[in-house]
C-alpha cells in the first residue's frame, strides 16, 4: 500500500469538504510525540448541524490539529485537540479520549472525516448538556442579574432637573 498518495487524497477530499474549515496550520508541531510527515492541518469545529448558517454566536468551539504519520493509516495520525471557546481542560481531555477510541475502531482505514464528524458529535452533546439549565442555577443567575441593574440604577441616580430640586427642597424644608 502506498501511504504517501492515500493521505494525499484524503487531504485533497478533505479540501473539498471543507473548504472553508481547512487550513494549514501554523503553529508549533514537532517532538516526539508529534511524529508528523508533510503537513500540519487545522479544522475549526462547532456543534452547528451541516447546513447550517454561521451565526457567530456557537457557545462551544474547537480546533482539532492534525497531520499524517509515515505509515497512516496503518497507524494512527498525530491529533491534538485545542479549546477556543467555551470547553475547559477536562472537556479536551473527554474529547481527546473519544476521538482516540475513534482512532483505534478506524485503524487501517482513512479516518480523519470520521474523526471531524466524531469530534462534531461530542461537541454538540456537549452544547446539549450544558443547553441544560438547573433551577436553582437560573434563579441565581436572574437574581444577580436583578441586583446588576439595581446597582447600575444607583450609580446612575436620578436626573436633577429645577422641578425636582425645587420639589425635594420643598419637603427638605417642610
Amino acid at each position: 500500500m502506498d501511504h504517501a498518495s492515500e493521505q494525499q487524497m484524503e487531504i485533497e477530499a478533505l479540501e473539498a469538504i471543507f473548504a472553508d474549515e481547512l487550513e494549514e496550520y501554523q503553529g508549533i508541531s514537532t517532538g516526539p510525540d508529534w511524529p508528523a510527515v508533510g503537513k500540519t492541518y487545522k479544522l475549526e469545529i462547532t456543534p452547528r448541524e451541516e447546513g447550517e448558517e454561521d451565526d457567530g454566536d456557537d457557545p462551544l468551539e474547537m480546533e482539532l490539529i492534525f497531520a499524517h504519520t509515515a505509515q497512516y493509516p496503518e497507524e494512527a495520525p498525530c491529533l491534538r485537540v485545542l479549546a477556543v471557546y467555551g470547553l475547559s481542560d477536562s472537556d479536551v481531555a473527554a474529547c481527546s479520549a473519544k476521538l482516540n477510541q475513534v482512532v483505534e475502531e478506524n485503524l487501517g482505514m482513512a479516518m480523519v472525516y470520521t474523526l471531524v464528524e466524531a469530534a462534531k458529535e461530542w461537541l454538540r452533546n456537549r452544547a446539549e448538556a450544558s443547553a441544560e439549565v438547573d433551577p436553582e442555577e437560573a434563579s441565581k443567575r436572574a437574581a444577580a442579574e436583578e441586583e446588576a441593574k439595581r446597582a447600575a440604577a444607583r450609580a446612575h441616580g436620578v436626573t436633577v432637573t429645577v422641578e425636582r430640586f425645587m420639589e425635594w427642597k420643598a419637603a427638605f424644608d417642610a
